[in-house]
């Protein structure tokens, strides 16, 4: 399966712009998203979904288990599901891919930001 950049679903809010390649209906075993950050995402916690972020450019913080992680460009993030974690850029826009396995689902996310 194909997915491009041009066909995907744009979404966000303040700090977050995002990408996502494709949905659960369309694939349920994975889902993909590309995203540019350039505040925090805020604390979110996936119930059912592992996440794969690779860096694609830029520099960030991951804040896991009140552990803060510095990334950069070509590091990866493994998280695994009920790991409440939040990221946000430093010094600039931070891009990073992101793979849900399985495929992102809404209603098993629990998010707490402030736009």
């Amino acid at each position: 399966m194909k997915f491009t950049l041009k066909n995907a679903r744009e979404f966000g809010w303040n700090g977050l712009k995002g990408w996502a390649f494709n949905s659960k209906e369309e694939f349920p075993r994975a889902s993909a998203a590309y995203f540019e950050v350039t505040g925090s995402h805020g604390k979110t916690k996936a119930t059912e979904s592992d996440r794969i972020y690779y860096i694609i450019d830029g520099e960030g913080e991951f804040e896991i288990n009140n552990e803060i992680i510095h990334v950069a460009k070509s590091d990866v993030c493994i998280l695994p599901k009920n790991i409440e974690y939040d990221y946000k850029s430093i010094n600039g826009v931070l891009k990073m891919f992101l793979v849900h396995t399985p495929a992102y689902d809404p209603n098993k996310e629990i998010t707490e930001r402030t736009e």
